[in-house]
């Protein structure tokens, strides 16, 4: 399995923005697997509500912009727990 980390400056839940206090991207790669795991951690600046369900996340990390669909597994609402639910767009790669 190969991983790696991201920090995440500031995220978009569909329009909902949310700047980061912190924000940690784990992404994985399973050996055989099609699609990569990946979870967002953010503990956001501004307590913000958020329901429970899919969204679209934007996530912007030094390397640029990642985009892809996610379920907020759970919210206090500063710290969002958001879990990939497939493809991730603009990831760069393993190094």
């Amino acid at each position: 399995m190969r991983h790696r980390r991201f920090a995440v400056a500031a995220a978009v839940a569909h329009d909902i923005e949310l700047v980061a206090r912190r924000g940690d991207l784990m992404v994985a790669e399973r050996d055989g697997a099609e699609v990569l795991d990946w979870e967002l951690i953010l503990h956001s600046v501004e307590a913000v509500d958020l329901e429970r369900a899919p969204y679209r996340l934007g996530m912007q990390t030094d390397e640029g912009l990642l985009v892809g669909p996610a379920v907020l597994v759970r919210s206090d609402g500063r710290c969002h727990v958001f879990r990939g639910a497939g493809d991730l767009a603009g990831f760069p790669g393993f190094d």
